[in-house]
């Protein structure tokens, strides 16, 4: 497909994809001739799958454009789709359905008119001792149904695991359910326990694998030395999804009611079928139910409940049970929801917004059967045919040649006016009943009726340099005559070095799946080059319009007299800009904000973010405070720390949701409890603890609306052990 341009530019090596509108393959080797693609197909949800020639032990960033040549010198402003994704071998592949962590929000493709692609390949790992993963259940070509439980084992013999991930057909799913750590040996070990609904999918055969990443240290300490990472992926896992109700989807990744929207709840059933669909809060209770018969459903809900009920916003699942009827299969099935409805027969929009369309359309496959089938309409004007077999055909039928284990048979049978119905479900579901577990469990829907709150999150990787770091000239004492602070136990003429904590980006992405899945929108996110040190610095900073803030960075205390800062002993936070950095100052921060979404909480996951004995000094005999009277807490350690992916995703969980059932625990008390649950069962070489500042009214927060306090002026300072 189309043809290679070859060139050099800083070592950089990428494969480019004009999509969605054409599928014309423009490799564009950088020192690496095999780097392009081999295949580019559209699902059945219009998600794309791009498959690309590829190394083993490399690691490649997805990048995308809406359009090119959009600079002003007609270079292309590319950005990046997805990160830090491993090799398969000589061949890899990646599932687009968007990514709905970054802000804003990059839209699934059957939402947006184009999308170019562009994959970079960022370099091979820096260890030969890769991290070892796989999937041990379910087995490989199981036949499942309903919920699937799905167990992921990683282990490797360098000191630092970082987690696994999870993938179908391509796409990343939700963080792990349950996680267990611990050691055997000189070999660390985690097995992680992931659950998906089977029944958001489409009958047929799906690829499920996991991914590892390990590091040769924690890079928290000032002066660490680099640190070396290697990356695995488990071997592939075919698994036959076979169900009654299948592909419940949903319009809104959350909605928000009060806004006019309205969320649209779909599901296509393998027979034509009763179907009942029960909306339910968190505590189980049902507070909607809808009813109707058909091939597939459609309902659109306004967020209220039975009889047009106001309920409160929150988190709110659904469950869709069918019972076949013996009718003949055909298009059948939605209601809307203007305020009250229950179901009944298809509204006279349908056509345009239902599951199935009937209108006919011309599609397109490779002539020996070998590949997907895709819209014809995808290829420009002039675009070689040759190879190619275009036909007309509905959507639902190309829906069922798409679940067909031989889809150049089912054409066959198609062309031949046999119809492709008989064998609807591939090898699919034979019960005559189905109660589909919750949903939505697969990203990126949320259950979300309404906003709890925004937050925004701010972090640095110093990854601009490699694995060789940053360096940070020596900081001036305020002076101006040549005399520098020194840092912790380092001298202060000198520069001091920190390592890239690339794990920062997991942290993040596992913070705001987790935020979002619970209600809260993200409206700040800042990493790396986005991250300018003036975004922290006084009453401005964009986290004062925002409840919650986080900020990732490596940290430092001084043990010296900070005449630039009012003459106090400070902590200091190293900014990056390009391949340079400079110090932040806490006393420069002027954290707090008023209104209904006025910064109330901020974290600081940086070593020594908030170091007792500089606190103290600040505090009590200075008076620099780097806060206003809006803030409630500030959160930090008062140590080293190291960087595990899991501890925001912990703390995220327990303030929103409780720690293994639905009782919220205090903003304090969360933070304590997801670093203790984050050390357990690594080594580790330091005793760690967390710290707390606050006032004295606000010690006890929720981060639920209506569970929190006003402010009073007086601060309290605790930390608390985490580890051992």
């Amino acid at each position: 497909m189309g043809q290679r341009k070859k060139g050099k530019m800083n070592r950089a090596k990428y494969v480019l994809l004009v999509s969605v509108a054409s599928l014309i393959s423009i490799s564009q080797g950088f020192c690496q001739s095999n780097l392009r693609f081999t295949a580019a197909a559209q699902t059945d949800e219009r998600a794309i799958r791009l498959t690309w020639t590829s190394t083993n032990r490399e690691v490649y960033q997805i990048q995308y454009a809406n359009a090119l040549a959009t600079n002003a010198n007609g270079s292309t402003a590319w950005q990046t789709l997805y990160d830090d994704y491993p090799s398969q071998g000589t061949n890899t592949f990646w599932l687009d359905t968007g990514n709905y962590n970054l802000v804003p929000a990059i839209l699934h493709p059957k939402n947006m008119p184009m999308r170019f692609y562009r994959i970079l390949d960022k370099g091979a790992d820096t260890t030969s001792n890769e991290p070892n993963v796989s999937i041990t259940a379910p087995t490989n070509g199981a036949a499942v149904s309903g919920e699937l439980t799905i167990a992921v084992v990683a282990r490797t013999t360098q000191p630092v695991l970082s987690g696994t991930k999870l993938y179908v057909d391509g796409q990343e799913m939700r963080m792990t359910d349950r996680s267990t750590n611990y050691i055997n040996g000189s070999t660390n070990y985690e097995v992680d326990t992931y659950s998906i609904n089977t029944c958001e999918w489409g009958n047929g055969t799906h690829t499920l694998f996991a991914t590892a990443e390990c590091e040769s240290g924690y890079g928290d300490a000032v002066n660490s030395p680099p640190i070396a990472s290697g990356h695995a992926v488990s071997p592939f896992v075919p698994v036959l999804f076979s169900n009654l109700v299948t592909r419940i989807s949903f319009s809104q990744p959350s909605f928000d009611p009060s806004s006019g929207q309205t969320q649209q709840v779909s599901a296509v059933f393998a027979a034509n079928c009763n179907w009942t669909l029960t909306i339910r809060d968190v505590h189980s209770n049902a507070v909607r139910t809808v009813t109707g018969s058909g091939s597939s459903m459609l309902f659109n809900w306004n967020g209220t409940g039975t009889g047009g009920t106001n309920i409160p916003h929150g988190i709110y699942y659904y469950y869709i049970s069918a019972q076949t009827n013996g009718q003949a299969y055909q298009i059948a099935g939605s209601s809307g929801d203007s305020g009250g409805g229950s179901g009944g027969p298809p509204s006279p929009s349908s056509a345009s917004t239902g599951i199935i369309a009937d209108s006919m359309e011309l599609w397109a496959m490779p002539a020996d059967g070998s590949g997907s089938v895709v819209p014809f309409a995808i290829y420009p004007p002039g675009f070689n045919t040759d190879g190619l077999t275009i036909f007309e055909a509905s959507a639902a039928e190309i829906q069922s040649l798409r679940l067909s284990s031989s889809p150049a048979a089912s054409f066959a049978a198609m062309d031949s006016g046999s119809g492709i119905f008989a064998d609807y479900t591939s090898g699919g579901s034979s019960a005559s009943s189905q109660p589909a577990p919750p949903a939505p469990g697969r990203p990126p829907t949320d259950p979300i009726v309404g906003i709890a709150g925004l937050f925004g999150i701010a972090y640095d990787t110093y990854s601009a340099n490699g694995t060789n770091g940053i360096s940070v000239p020596p900081l001036d004492n305020g002076f101006g005559i040549g005399l520098y602070i020194p840092m912790e136990n380092f001298s202060g003429n000198s520069s001091l070095r920190y390592a890239p904590l690339p794990q920062f980006t997991a942290q993040a992405n596992n913070f705001i799946d987790n935020m979002q899945l619970l209600g809260w929108r993200s409206r700040i996110r800042k990493a790396d080059a986005q991250l300018n040190i003036n975004d922290l610095r006084g009453s401005g900073t964009p986290f004062n319009q925002v409840d919650l803030g986080v900020l990732m960075c490596h940290g430092t205390y001084g043990n010296g007299v900070d005449y630039a800062a009012s003459g106090c002993l400070q902590m200091y936070y190293p900014i990056t800009s390009g391949s340079s950095a400079q110090y932040l100052r806490l006393s420069e921060m002027n954290l707090g904000g008023g209104g209904t979404n006025g910064l109330k909480w901020f974290a600081i996951l940086a070593c020594n973010s908030l170091q007792d004995f500089n606190w103290d000094d600040m505090q009590n005999n200075i008076g620099v405070y780097p806060y206003n009277g809006n803030l409630h807490l500030l959160l930090g350690t008062d140590s080293v720390a190291s960087t595990s992916s899991v501890i925001l995703q912990y703390w995220a969980q327990y303030m929103n949701f409780g720690r293994g059932s639905f009782s919220p625990m205090k903003v304090r008390d969360a933070w304590y409890q997801a670093a203790r649950d984050a050390y357990y069962g690594h080594t580790y070489s330091n005793t760690v603890k967390f710290a707390v500042a606050g006032d004295s009214a606000c010690l006890d927060d929720y981060i639920e609306a209506g569970y929190n306090s006003a402010p009073q002026g007086s601060w309290i300072y605790g930390s608390a052990q985490v580890w051992p």
